[in-house]
């Protein structure tokens, strides 16, 4: 083993052997500022403390005591014989610190904010306005819409991705084709008619690179800056702000457990798009009715308004036959229809596809073409070639059992333990359940205790855009083993029943 780190972390500890701060103390200052910062990557692994005992010059009882406060504290975990590494959750995840806010003349930071806005267009300036709620962790208990990533067939996916290689693809190596790989639309199409019963060719089906892509290009395709959406009050903040980004005027409807209504459209005048999730709404969970359903299709065709449909939960349904998706049932061509991997496969492929009306087609790849945000061509054929070999469909009933068993626990559980304090939505699709509050309560507030406990359940009032705020918590149960789902929610229901409640209604 080389005598020395060349790691710039390591050159860069510096000790002041005049200062009144012991030499620990300043190694552990360092060290953990390092990993604060980003600097020691999450895993990262830290060198032996007798070798950086001699880089430092210090003895090796010092660094020891490094250590050893660092892993009290909660940012080195230890491994038996395999060394020091920096924890993948450190306290600072769990309690974000914020910036001091300094409002006197000698505020650089305030200035300099102030300054970069002034440049800004009016479109950065709207996304820097929207209150977005953070990222769920799918490292904690009871995260929502994240899958059982460690129940994936692995085997069966590197066989299928190892006979992928070995066919040496190399005409899959290029910029590939402006819609995706042929083999996956085809794929999609018909996983689509067979599942769920929308009729489609390969010709309409687009691969994109997450469906954050799909969003922008049709906000860019059907919407100029200043046309507005109607979007889920409670919603899917996350993914209709790349509307917004493209100068759309977001419109708040209010839903209920039916969802949207379009009968309710006249008090928010005239708009040119609407963005609804029928199957399994985020985050109320709602499934809105076949009557409602050709309502919307009405309304859209009756105000030459498109329909954006983001089925994101389409894998999973826990309770008889699901309703036909709005673009199953679409004949005037208004529905264009995003879906995903996420939920049955990974988040980390970032593949999402769109299905659009024939008469659109030649608009999106335009759109496509021009903002190049082209998926992995190598990802695409993996994925075609499992969902060809079956793994795909069998790898989606096997978790649907296992869904459906978490769903009913945390149902039970919920029902038992603070069933008096909510309303739940219900657990027939998809991976997540809302628990609506009967009183109101701050459910930020213990949103933000849940996660020192490694529970991440999002407060619900986080994804309400308009002034018509409701509480609640959005639970997760894709990610969380039965057997851990029990004990996470006796913490929730302490915590709810320990003074959440006592919010004030200013």
């Amino acid at each position: 083993m080389a005598r020395t780190f060349n790691y710039p972390t390591w050159s860069a500890l510096t000790l002041d052997r005049q200062c009144d701060t012991p030499l620990h103390g300043q190694v552990f200052d360092q060290l953990r500022a390092a990993i604060v910062e980003g600097r020691l990557a999450k895993g990262a692994r830290l060198p032996p403390s007798r070798q950086l005992a001699q880089e430092l010059q210090v003895s090796r009882n010092t660094v020891i005591l490094v250590y050893e406060r660092l892993l009290a504290e909660g940012y080195v975990t230890g491994r038996v014989g395999a060394g020091t590494f920096v924890a993948a959750v450190v306290p600072e995840d769990r309690h974000p610190r914020r910036a001091p806010v300094d409002d006197g003349p000698d505020a650089p930071a305030a200035t300099h904010a102030c300054v970069a806005t002034q440049g800004l267009s009016r479109r950065a300036r709207s996304l820097l306005d929207l209150r977005l709620p953070s990222e769920r962790n799918g490292g904690f208990d009871l995260s929502p819409t994240v899958p059982a990533l460690d129940q994936l067939p692995f085997e069966q996916f590197a066989r299928v991705a190892a006979q992928y290689w070995r066919s040496e693809p190399a005409a899959d190596l290029g910029y590939g084709g402006l819609l995706g790989l042929p083999e996956l639309r085809a794929q999609i199409a018909g996983y689509l008619g067979e599942a769920h019963g929308v009729t489609c060719h390969a010709a309409q089906v687009m691969v994109v690179s997450g469906t954050t892509q799909g969003f922008m290009l049709a906000g860019h395709v059907l919407a100029d800056p200043g046309d507005r959406a109607l979007v889920e009050d409670p919603g899917y903040i996350t993914r209709v702000a790349a509307l917004a980004g493209g100068g759309v005027a977001l419109v708040p409807v209010p839903i209920d457990l039916q969802g949207l209504d379009s009968a309710t459209f006249a008090a928010y005048g005239k708009a040119k798009l609407v963005v609804v999730s029928p199957t399994n709404q985020f985050p109320l969970g709602s499934t809105m009715p076949l009557e409602r359903r050709l309502s919307l299709l009405r309304w859209a065709e009756e105000n030459d308004a498109y329909v954006i449909e983001y089925d994101f939960n389409n894998a999973f349904h826990f309770s008889g036959r699901p309703l036909p998706p709005l673009a199953a049932l679409d004949r005037g061509g208004r529905v264009i229809y995003i879906g995903n991997f996420n939920r049955s496969i990974s988040p980390a492929f970032s593949l999402a596809y769109i299905v659009m009306p024939p008469a659109l087609t030649d608009a999106f790849t335009r759109a496509h073409e021009v903002f190049s945000f082209h998926a992995s061509v190598p990802t695409q054929g993996v994925v075609a070639d499992f969902m060809k070999s079956g793994q795909l469909a069998a790898h989606i009933r096997r978790m649907g059992s296992r869904y459906r068993e978490r769903a009913n626990l945390i149902v039970h559980c919920l029902q038992t333990l603070c069933g008096d304090l909510f309303s739940l939505s219900d657990a027939t699709a998809g991976l997540h359940i809302a628990a609506i509050a009967k009183t109101p309560l701050d459910d930020a507030a213990i949103s933000r205790r849940l996660l020192e406990h490694a529970i991440d359940v999002p407060a619900l009032s986080a994804y309400c855009m308009g002034e018509a705020v409701r509480t609640g918590f959005v639970f997760g149960f894709g990610n969380t083993a039965a057997e851990r789902i029990g004990g996470a929610l006796g913490v929730f229901a302490q915590q709810v029943r320990g003074g959440g409640f006592e919010r004030a209604n200013d």
